[in-house]
């Protein structure tokens, strides 16, 4: 069983009790009445009885209006009629309107007392003599007693109706405590205001600066969505105001819930009675002001949500701008991370020239509002008119100073960049700091790099001072040599030792020439005579060398001094690494327009894997740098000696014991032969 059908099961019953209860009291005044009006009462109260059991357990009865007022004052007028006056049967009458009370409120409290006296008066009518003066006294008790029930009975009403208020407001208040947005809040309220009683509908204004009023939150009947009001009607609504002043065709009121942002609840009312229309007012103002402290509670805790994430947001972007390289990476950052702090767009400018540095923002209208102004500021486009025209007219800029004539602005609500300018200047001065340390390591990097040039080219420089030194005196030691082997013998061969020292002075010329690593300017040479001659000149230190070469001259485009270098260099190299008399062969070839030249010695021979590297500069095989005296140098030296002649040089071995086969090859002098 539901709440509201308990509630009338229990109003019937009391009426039942009350009714039997004037039975009783009827049937007391019966027995003392005596004889002679026993039976007339009695039959009334048995048809009271019978009635007032057919009411209680037949509902049909109940809806017909007038029926049970009715038949409990005319169940009480028989008994007043039928009993003796002396008897005080009027009193009967206060159960009538004790019933009447307690099915129609106070209302039926004065009707039932109006028919009451009404009905003793028709009873007096009906005494006729038996009547007297005295007995018109009940009247006035009956009235004051209907008075007096009809007073506690709208004490009692008004007691239920302010606990049914209370209960109404305790249970919004508990479902708008439970609520931390603000929307949430008022999605909250106004469902509540709606379900009030003769609530026709709510819902939430929000006041623009245009006399525009929007209507947002709304449960049941409601006004626009949007509206344009006068004057007047925005100031009613800026105040707890009449619905009238700002939608004439609507009954209510307007309560203001909030200056910041400026919001205000609206709410329409059924056409009641004052005294309902009060009630309803006074419930709807207590619920709007308890809500007005919730919602500013959760508007102040928003803002500082929302000031928190700003800062946290602010101590990332310039965590970004510091990580930051290049001074490119700090603008396009400062601009990335203030477009977010704005909640709207940046970009920086240049006012003096009216462009834009970074960001897609118009720079001419930017540069407009920033020039001769003093920074930092938040401006309105409507201060200049090219920022109006390209930004629109109700937009807001926020600008801070950077450096060297550099300006960042934002773009965004105005209410945000008023509140976060500050957090803007921390990212400008965060990149002012970025952009001179990133400035100033770009100067000392790039006279780190510009030292680092000249330091190598200096170390190149001596680098080719060693070499050629190191050059010189390995050219200088192979005719020394020669010179000292034909010394002892001078008196045989005084010719050989003119030679080498002619050789020397070719080599020393050579050395001092700038032209000595470069190619033409040369006579060519004859393989063959120019071999039997480093032959010759080997033969002195006890060489035992062998050549096969052909019979006609095979000319090579190289001149005689640089051939026979290289010649002395591989025959001497033999040398070393062959044992005492043992044979060297010297073969000399013309094949595809290239003279080929073959040296070959029957040695300790060359490792697989050191093959590619005995032509390097100071390269020795490892194992004979303690067993063999040389710097490595003279492999090195043919190397660069062939190929600065357009050839090629290479170095074979079957591997360690089975000596080693040394080769190049040199372009053929034009019209030498090819064959």
């Amino acid at each position: 069983m539901g709440r509201t059908a308990a509630a009338v099961e229990a109003r019937e019953r009391a009426h039942l009790l009350i009714r039997l209860a004037a039975i009783a009291l009827g049937g007391t005044l019966v027995l003392l009445a005596g004889v002679g009006a026993t039976s007339l009462a009695a039959l009334v109260l048995v048809l009271y009885l019978a009635a007032a059991v057919t009411v209680r357990y037949y509902p049909l009865l109940q809806r017909v209006p007038f029926v049970v007022p009715v038949l409990d004052v005319a169940a009480v007028t028989a008994l007043v009629s039928a009993l003796p006056l002396e008897l005080g049967p009027w009193i009967l009458y206060a159960f009538a309107i004790g019933v009447a009370a307690l099915r129609s409120g106070p209302v039926g409290a004065v009707a039932a007392t109006a028919i009451a006296v009404i009905g003793y008066d028709s009873a007096l009518i009906v005494r006729g003599e038996q009547a007297r003066a005295t007995d018109l006294w009940p009247v006035q008790a009956l009235i004051a007693i209907g008075l007096v029930i009809a007073e506690i009975v709208w004490a009692l009403g008004r007691q239920d109706l302010d606990m049914l208020w209370s209960r109404i407001h305790a249970r919004a208040l508990s479902g708008l405590t439970r609520q931390r947005e603000p929307e949430e809040v008022l999605r909250t309220l106004i469902p509540e205001l709606a379900r009030l009683q003769s609530v026709r509908g709510a819902w939430v204004w929000s006041l623009a600066s245009d006399q525009r009023l929007r209507t947002t939150v709304t449960a049941g009947a409601a006004p626009p969505a949007e509206m344009i009001v006068s004057a007047d009607a925005m100031r009613a609504v800026r105040a707890p105001s009449p619905l009238e002043r700002i939608v004439p065709d609507m009954t209510g009121l307007s309560i203001p819930i909030s200056a910041d942002p400026p919001l205000a609840i609206g709410v329409a009312l059924e056409a009641i009675k004052e005294e309902d229309r009060a009630a309803t007012t006074g419930a709807i103002h207590d619920l709007v002001g308890d809500a007005a402290s919730l919602l500013g509670a959760a508007f102040e805790r928003t803002r500082r949500e929302a000031e928190n994430r700003a800062l946290e947001a602010t101590v990332r972007a310039i965590a970004e701008i510091d990580g930051e390289r290049t001074q490119a990476g700090v603008l396009a950052s400062t601009v990335v991370e203030a477009g977010r702090i704005a909640a709207g767009q940046a970009a920086i400018v240049r006012p003096s020239e009216g462009t834009v540095i970074v960001g897609d923002l118009p720079g001419g209208a930017l540069a407009e509002l920033a020039r001769d102004r003093r920074l930092p500021a938040v401006v309105g486009t409507n201060e200049a008119a090219l920022a109006t025209q390209t930004l629109g007219a109700d937009t807001t800029v926020a600008l801070v100073g950077i450096s060297e004539g550099r300006v960042l602005a934002a773009v965004g609500p105005a209410d945000v960049l008023t509140a976060r300018l500050p957090l803007l200047e921390r990212i400008a001065h965060a990149a002012r700091d970025r952009l001179a340390l990133v400035s100033e390591r770009d100067v000392l990097q790039n006279a780190a790099n510009e030292l680092g040039r000249d330091v190598e080219s200096l170390g190149g420089a001596l680098r080719a001072r060693e070499d050629a030194l190191a050059t010189a005196v390995h050219e200088l030691r192979n005719p020394l040599t020669a010179v000292h082997g034909y010394a002892t013998l001078m008196s045989k061969n005084l010719q050989a030792v003119q030679g080498q020292l002619t050789q020397l002075e070719r080599l020393m010329a050579d050395l001092l020439s700038a032209e000595q690593q470069t190619q033409g300017g040369e006579a060519p040479v004859d393989a063959g005579s120019a071999a039997r001659e480093a032959i010759a000149r080997a033969r002195v230190r006890g060489a035992k060398i062998d050549l096969e070469a052909p019979a006609e001259p095979v000319r090579v485009a190289i001149g005689e001094a640089r051939f026979a270098q290289l010649l002395d260099n591989l025959i001497s190299n033999a040398m070393k690494y062959s044992p005492t008399g043992e044979s060297i062969l010297v073969a000399i070839v013309a094949i595809d327009g290239l003279g080929k030249v073959t040296v070959t010695d029957h040695g300790i021979g060359i490792p697989p894997e050191h093959l590619a590297r005995v032509f390097d500069r100071f390269y020795r095989v490892g194992g004979t740098a303690d067993a063999v005296a040389g710097q490595g140098l003279g492999l090195s030296i043919c190397k660069e000696i062939v190929t600065a002649h357009g050839g090629k040089i290479w170095a074979s071995s079957d591997g360690p014991g089975r000596g080693s086969t040394f080769s190049f090859t040199l372009p053929l002098a034009v019209g030498a032969a090819a064959t």
